[in-house]
C-alpha cells in the first residue's frame, strides 16, 4: 500500500476538523505490524480528536490495505518533542521552547527568530547567564520542539 493514501484518505475530515497531517509510517515493533499515523493541530490536538481521526480512517482504509499482512493502526501526535523537519517549521515555531543539535554544540533554548537566509537565532541559558546564538540552519543535525523542566 502507498502510505500516501492515508493523507489521502484523511483530507476531508483534516479540513472539517482544522487538522495537520503531520507522518505515517509503517513499522514492525515486537513481531507486530504498527501502520501509525501523526496527526497535530496548531495550538495541540485533543485525544478526543485522534479517536475521531481514528475511526473516521479504520471506516475508510479497508479497500486500500488488502496488500498489507494483518496491522495495528495507531492515530496519535507527534508529541510535545516533535521533530522540526524543515524550515518551514521552524519559521512556524518562533518563541517555542527548543532542542537543536549542531555537529559540535547542542542547545536549549528558546527560538527567537529563523531569517529568509536560513540563519536561526535562539536565547539559551549559559550557566545561569542568557545569551543569544545564531547559526545556519544548514549546519542543524536535529532540530525539535523541547519541554522545559
Amino acid at each position: 500500500m502507498d502510505l500516501n493514501v492515508i493523507k489521502e484518505i484523511l483530507n476531508p475530515f483534516l479540513e472539517e476538523h482544522n487538522l495537520l497531517f503531520y507522518d505515517t509510517v509503517l513499522e514492525r515493533e515486537d513481531g507486530n505490524l504498527f501502520l501509525r499515523v501523526y496527526l497535530d493541530k496548531k495550538g495541540g490536538i485533543t485525544i478526543d480528536e485522534l479517536g475521531l481521526a481514528n475511526e473516521y480512517l479504520s471506516e475508510r482504509i479497508d479497500k486500500y490495505d488488502k496488500d498489507l499482512p494483518e496491522y495495528f493502526l495507531e492515530v496519535s501526535s507527534p508529541g510535545a518533542e516533535k521533530v522540526l523537519r524543515n524550515y518551514d517549521e521552524v519559521k512556524e515555531n518562533i518563541d517555542s521552547y527548543i532542542h537543536v543539535e549542531l555537529p559540535n554544540m547542542i542547545y536549549e533554548g528558546v527560538l527567537l527568530e529563523a531569517l529568509d537566509d536560513f540563519n536561526i537565532t535562539m536565547k539559551i541559558n549559559a550557566k545561569g547567564r542568557f545569551k543569544k546564538v545564531t547559526f545556519n540552519y544548514n549546519e542543524v543535525k536535529l532540530i525539535r520542539l523541547a519541554v522545559k523542566f
